[in-house]
């Protein structure tokens, strides 16, 4: 059927226009069919009370669905259901406000305002404002403010502002905000979902066994991975599972540390670390494994020449405690591997504009002094210092000096050493 309309009721298909399947519908206005089977165009609207296919494009706003139940009691509406009714779109749907689907999406919506499926998606969403869908969606969503899909994302949600699921991620969201209900990856139990991904300034999920990135990540029971400013979250639950890694300058989880040590540049060296436990869930594990991360402060009055120096930095520590069933003999002692990047601070009280960075890979190794000082540790370490510097100075000890020119900066090299108290 070919249908013209000027407006609904005002057409080829007379004044019941609802009666009517049309492949091809071209409307002034607005139009209004059973169905659209091939292609619909409209200044206005395109509204379809069964199903869509093909294509439709309005100035406005397309529809499916709209008056399916229109007249009936909730029995009927329900009897209509249960029968297997449904106002689905099978192609793509182009509007400047809005495209609205009673039932499911197989196919695609772009608009410059709000998508709207009340079913699933299978397909894509482009929509200059938001997208929603009722159900679970397996495709793409991309929006200019917020995306929803309510009940699982199996695919990719991004927007500028915020991007939600109450259930499933499996794909990856990114934008300023990003919700999940849980999140799956290589550490779940029996698991062969897909890991999956949030990127944005804050994300925040129930479950997390895949990966947040952002300025501020949140989790509940967390066997992933956060790369963030700040991470919060809490140990999984389940047996002989590993738990996640947090990185970042604060973690508030479920372990840390302080630790005050002299080396071989300064006499003052203060760290405050927070982090993870590991593999506390695994019997049959040897030791005990954290990943901590430390802030650091440093300080010595008579460093270079009595100027005075200082300096702050991060670094990223992994920890093998030794395990023991044996009374106050468990996280006896530990063996550490640390990674240091420092800013160096030439001058008292000054802050060193130019390029002054020293990275130190490290290897520690501390032990108690007694089985009843549960908590603390004596260690001792080595590194090797490698120091990038625009400002001028020299770092490295002369008895132990080694330097270099790479791209006009200045480069020493020195082994190095640290010995200090660690309490856990």
């Amino acid at each position: 059927m070919f249908q013209v309309s000027l407006l609904p009721g005002i057409s080829s298909s007379g004044m019941h226009p609802g009666g009517y399947h049309n492949y091809f519908s071209l409307n002034l206005t607005a139009g209004y069919a059973g169905s659209t089977r091939l292609l619909g165009l409209a200044l206005i609207s395109n509204a379809d009370e069964e199903s869509t296919s093909g294509l439709q494009i309005a100035g406005l706003a397309n529809l499916t669905g709209v008056n399916a139940f229109a007249g009936m009691q909730r029995k009927e509406r329900e009897e209509k259901v249960r029968k297997g009714f449904e106002a689905n779109l099978a192609g793509i749907q182009l509007s400047g406000l809005s495209n609205i689907v009673l039932n499911n999406v197989f196919g695609g919506q772009l608009t410059g305002g709000v998508n709207i499926s009340r079913g699933a998606l299978q397909g894509l969403q482009v929509g200059g404002l938001a997208n929603l869908v009722y159900k679970y969606t397996f495709g793409i969503q991309l929006a200019g403010l917020w995306n929803i899909s309510f009940e699982s994302m199996d695919g990719v949600q991004i927007s500028s502002v915020a991007n939600y699921t109450k259930g499933g991620l499996f794909g990856f969201q990114v934008g300023a905000y990003n919700r999940a209900g849980h999140i799956e990856g290589k550490n779940s139990y029996e698991s062969d979902d897909p890991t999956a991904l949030q990127v944005g300034l804050v994300n925040h999920s129930g479950k997390m066994n895949g990966f947040q990135v952002g300025l501020i990540n949140i989790a509940g029971s967390m066997q992933g991975t956060q790369i963030g400013l700040i991470n919060i979250y809490r140990n999984g639950t389940q047996a002989e599972t590993r738990d996640g890694t947090a990185i970042g300058l604060l973690n508030f989880g479920n372990s840390g540390y302080a630790a005050v040590y002299a080396n071989e540049l300064f006499y003052t060296n203060v760290e405050l670390a927070t982090g993870n436990s590991k593999n506390g869930r695994i019997k049959s594990s040897l030791r005990n494994i954290y990943i901590q991360n430390a802030l650091i402060y440093a300080n010595d009055p008579s460093f270079l020449d009595k100027h005075g120096g200082w300096a702050f930095g991060y670094g990223v520590r992994k920890f093998y405690f030794n395990r023991s069933a044996v009374a106050g003999m468990n996280n006896f002692r530990f063996l550490s591997f640390a990674v240091d990047a420092l800013h160096i601070n030439h001058e008292k009280k000054k802050l060193t504009e130019e390029l002054s960075l020293l990275l130190r890979p490290r290897v520690s190794f501390g032990t108690r002094l007694h089985p009843k000082l549960k908590s603390i540790y004596v260690f001792g370490g080595i590194s090797y210092n490698v120091y990038l510097s625009d400002s001028g100075y020299k770092m490295s000890p002369e008895f132990l000096e080694s330097s270099a020119k790479v791209a006009d900066r200045e480069l020493d090299m020195w082994p190095g050493f640290s010995a200090g108290v660690h309490i856990q």
